[in-house]
C-alpha cells in the first residue's frame, strides 16, 4: 500500500468512528513516523494526551477543529477539473480536506462532463465511500437585460451532457446513490432513455430532472415507470 492510500485507510477509519480516539491516536503515531511531528503532538494535545504544541497546521486558521481533526462536513462543492485530477484530489484529502471523508452528498460545478474519468474519481476514492448524494444540477446565469424589457433573460450552463449521463448510468459506483439531481442540464431523450436502462440505479430515492432539459413525448412516463412517481420530480 502507498503512501497516500494509507493515509487514506487511517482517515476512513477516523471518520467511520468519530467518537473514538484510538483511530485518531494512531494515526498521530504514523504521522509522527511520516515527517509531520508537529501534527502528531497536535492531534494528541486534542484529544488530551501531551502538551500543547508550539506549531500548529496552518489550516487550523482556516478551519474550526474537534480533537485533531476539522469538523466533518455533510456536502462538499467540487469542481470537475478537480475530479480530473485523481492524485492533486486525494493530497488535498488527506490535509486540509479531510472533512470530505465524512460528507454524504457532493455538488459538481463548472465544466461539462462527457466522459466516465469525474465518475471513476468520485466512487473510486476512499474520502467519498459515504457519498449518497450527487447534485450536478446546471446553473441559470442571469444575462443583461435590454433597457426596455422588464424581464430578466437567464440562459444555462450544463454541468453534464447527454454523454456524461450515459456514462453516469452504466458506472456501477451509481449503485449507492439514493439522490441524483440532473436539472438544468439542456439534457435530451437520450440522456433519459439512459437512466431508464441503468442496471445500476435501483436505489434512488429521489431524481430531479425535468426542469430545464428537453424531454418530449413518452419518455417522461417511461422514467416514472422505471423509478416511481413519488421519486421523480
Amino acid at each position: 500500500m502507498d503512501l497516500l492510500s494509507q493515509h487514506e485507510a487511517f482517515l476512513r477509519a477516523i471518520f467511520d468512528a468519530p467518537d473514538d480516539d484510538t483511530p485518531r491516536l494512531v494515526y498521530a503515531d504514523f504521522i509522527q513516523e511520516n515527517g509531520e511531528e508537529e501534527r502528531a503532538v497536535f492531534i494528541r494535545w486534542q484529544c488530551g494526551i501531551g502538551p500543547r504544541p508550539t506549531v500548529v497546521p496552518d489550516f487550523t486558521e482556516v478551519f474550526a477543529f474537534d480533537r485533531g481533526f476539522p469538523i466533518p462536513w455533510k456536502t462538499v462543492t467540487l469542481a470537475s477539473d478537480e475530479l480530473s485530477d485523481s492524485t492533486e484530489l486525494r493530497r488535498k484529502l488527506i490535509g486540509p480536506w479531510a472533512p470530505c471523508f465524512a460528507v454524504e452528498g457532493v455538488k459538481v460545478c463548472g465544466g461539462r462532463i462527457t466522459s466516465a474519468e469525474p465518475f471513476d474519481t468520485l466512487f473510486g476514492l476512499a474520502a467519498f465511500a459515504r457519498v449518497t448524494e450527487l447534485n450536478l444540477e446546471g446553473n441559470e446565469v442571469e444575462e443583461e437585460k435590454a433597457v426596455d424589457s422588464l424581464f430578466t433573460p437567464f440562459r444555462l450552463e450544463p454541468v453534464i451532457t447527454t454523454a456524461g449521463v450515459e456514462t453516469l448510468a452504466q458506472h456501477r459506483g451509481v449503485r449507492k446513490i439514493t439522490s441524483l439531481n440532473l436539472t438544468n442540464n439542456n439534457l435530451d431523450n437520450d440522456a433519459a432513455r439512459a437512466l431508464v436502462k441503468s442496471p445500476y440505479l435501483d436505489n434512488l430515492k429521489r431524481l430531479q430532472l425535468l426542469e430545464g432539459n428537453r424531454l418530449r413525448g413518452r419518455v417522461w412516463q417511461q422514467v416514472i415507470e422505471r423509478f416511481g412517481e413519488d421519486v421523480v420530480g
